[in-house]
């Protein structure tokens, strides 16, 4: 290490001090910045691959940093490292609408490589971000891709269930350019690890088939040595890092008070004093810095640009040409029929899998074999998104996406297109019982941000979500699919608007706005009618939203409205007077009986069509 690595080191720990102090949050996790410092600055200048003029530069090494409460040490690295993050970026730390916020996201700041914050997401999804780069290079070799994915977690990450499944995965998949640091200092915000974390975390790594390696925190030459270890063996590696959180605050090094809180001005101005920094200028710089001309994107694109396989590359990285899809011509279950569409694709940019139930969600043609591991499935699906090039998919049953929500919610947020197949998608599916029938994950999806909840009604609504999904590439989406078999509608498919209308009536008629399974329930009630009802196929809210006030009155109707939906009534009073919906758990029997039982039949469907009609004429009267 030379005088100048020192000197940069010491300024990365006064700005892990200076910005939270100064944001005046409370906090902002000065501790884990400053001794994460050398291991930082040693990634930055000498082992990693960047151009900072090319931040998405896809052969570039990946940094994910899964205990992203400490971003005020990326940042510095970032500004240092010349991206496009000022010195007035990092005095906005934490401010609204500045690119310094309180943990790292990908489309506010410049070199930031994924957005992490709940501890466990983003070792989970280094572990895709490093398959997809295995799976690229096989596709298109070295010269196009050749690249390392790195990982900063701490213990909180390691204690997360989601970070033992995606890293067992790892282990068996063989992943040997992820390389995770694990930051052992021994402390928690509650306090000393050993009052809830005392696993030999090194012999847990070694039994999932990782290699496993040891160094100083302020050992540069040992970190070095550890790195270029673990780059030569094609396992996966894990390099426990001690630290001392906190170094080298005088008072505050090594408590688990230095996680959180910002140093006070006094344990800030002593720890500069320490460092040879003055102790009473703010956000210092390393006088004398002058890092290497990178042009690496350009290389790469010229390497590109004379590859046999560059045209390949271009429809990976584009938004894909959908192929024809199956002609659906009788009654079939919407999970077979997707099974059909993923079939006829054949996109190899298209890959997925199951978490141990290929035969039951029809995605038999996927190439991940995930294994019961839900949460780490869809993480590993971000990771993959972030990565670039290849469209991810996962799938289970409908009930278990609660396993995933803590990724599907990040997907949301980054804006991730990552596809979830979801099937056996009511109390309709029978004997399994209540822990297996869906009630209230429709409410929880619909009620999250950027997230398409998308439930066809037939075979052909099936195709056309899996074509909308493909296309949508700036948010995930989740098709959600009947284990029965279901009859074709007899209009054309319109999907793409989120809702159409399925049987005409007069405007001032009574609409059925339903989905799935119950648009044909809906039919069927109507049929039993003796007046005209208009019945709505209404698989996507997302998209209906998004069509005109015009389109959405013609469809809507201006008659009394039922929703039917066999799954928790909330979010549907937006669109329709009553719901003929489920607001408790199932019962295990077959899923016809059941779907009397709870008053799912035509019968019941067109006894509340006609008391909604009548309550709705009558009232009328009474105004006039």
């Amino acid at each position: 290490m030379t005088e100048l690595d020192q000197r940069v080191i010491a300024c990365l720990r006064g700005l892990s001090m200076d910005l939270p102090r100064q944001a005046d949050s409370g906090s902002g996790h000065s501790g884990t910045a400053m001794s994460l410092a050398p291991l930082g600055w040693l990634l930055y200048s000498k082992i990693m691959r960047y151009d900072p003029k090319a931040p998405q530069w896809p052969d570039r090494d990946r940094l994910v940093m899964s205990n992203g409460h400490a971003c005020v040490l990326l940042y510095g690295l970032l500004h240092l490292c010349g991206f496009d993050l000022s010195h007035e970026d990092l005095r906005q730390f934490r401010r609204p609408g500045s690119k310094t916020p309180g943990h790292p996201e990908t489309w506010v700041t410049p070199g930031i490589d994924f957005s992490t914050g709940p501890l466990g997401q983003g070792l989970a999804s280094a572990v895709g971000m490093a398959w997809a780069e295995q799976r690229l290079l096989e596709d298109f070799g070295p010269d196009l891709v050749d690249h390392y994915t790195y990982v900063l977690c701490s213990d909180g990450d390691l204690m997360e269930g989601v970070s033992a499944e995606a890293c067992s995965l790892a282990g068996h998949l063989g992943l040997g350019k992820l390389i995770v640091f694990y930051d052992d200092n021994g402390v928690t915000i509650d306090g000393p690890c050993s009052q809830s974390f005392t696993e030999d975390v090194l012999a847990r790594y070694q039994a999932y088939g990782w290699q496993v390696l040891s160094a100083e925190g302020e050992d540069w030459n040992g970190l070095e040595q550890s790195i270029r270890v673990a780059q030569a063996d094609p396992r996966p590696t894990l390099v426990r890092v001690r630290t001392v959180i906190g170094y080298p605050a005088p008072t505050m090094q090594g408590r688990s008070e230095a996680h959180s809180p910002a140093f006070t001005p006094e344990e800030i101005r002593a720890t500069k004093q320490q460092m040879g920094l003055d102790p009473d200028a703010l956000y210092q710089l390393p006088a004398g810095l002058e890092l290497p001309e990178r042009n690496l994107a350009a290389d790469w694109e010229r390497r590109l640009a004379a590859s046999s396989k560059s045209e390949l590359w271009r429809s990976y990285h584009a938004t894909p040409a959908v192929p024809p899809v199956p002609v659906f011509a009788s009654p079939i279950a919407t999970r077979v029929a997707s099974g059909k569409v993923l079939e006829a694709l054949r996109l190899p940019q298209v890959v997925g899998g199951s978490a141990d139930l290929a035969g039951s969600t029809n995605t038999n043609h996927g190439k991940i074999a995930f294994g019961v591991r839900e949460g780490a499935m869809a993480a590993f699906c971000n990771g993959v998104a972030q990565h670039g090039g290849l469209i991810p998919y996962c799938s289970t049953y409908f009930a278990f996406s609660d396993q995933m929500k803590p990724a599907l919610r990040l997907a949301a947020l980054a804006s991730l297109g990552i596809i979830c197949v979801w099937t056996h998608d009511s109390l309709a599916l029978g004997e399994d019982g209540p822990t297996h029938q869906p009630v209230e994950q429709l409410a929880t999806l619909r009620a999250l941000p950027n997230f398409w909840v998308l439930r066809p009604a037939d075979a052909r609504e099936t195709a056309q979500a899996w074509e909308v999904a493909l296309r949508r590439r700036n948010g995930p989406c989740g098709l959600i699919l009947s284990r029965q078999t279901l009859p074709l509608l007899e209009e054309a498919p319109q999907l793409e608007r989120g809702a159409y209308v399925v049987r005409q009536a007069p405007e001032d008629s009574p609409t059925l706005l339903a989905t799935g399974s119950e648009v044909h329930l809906c039919l069927a009630a109507a049929d039993l009618l003796d007046f005209p009802v208009r019945v709505v196929s209404m698989p996507c809210w997302e998209l209906f939203e998004l069509q005109t006030p015009e389109y959405r009155a013609q469809v809507l109707g201006n008659g009394p409205r039922l929703a039917v939906e066999a799954a928790a009534s909330l979010g549907w009073h937006r669109w329709a007077d009553e719901v003929l919906g489920l607001d408790r758990f199932g019962a295990s029997g077959p899923g016809a009986q059941l779907m009397e039982l709870y008053g799912f039949t035509p019968g019941a469907v067109a006894a509340r069509t006609r008391t909604l009609r009548d309550c709705h004429s009558s009232r009328r009267s009474t105004s006039a």
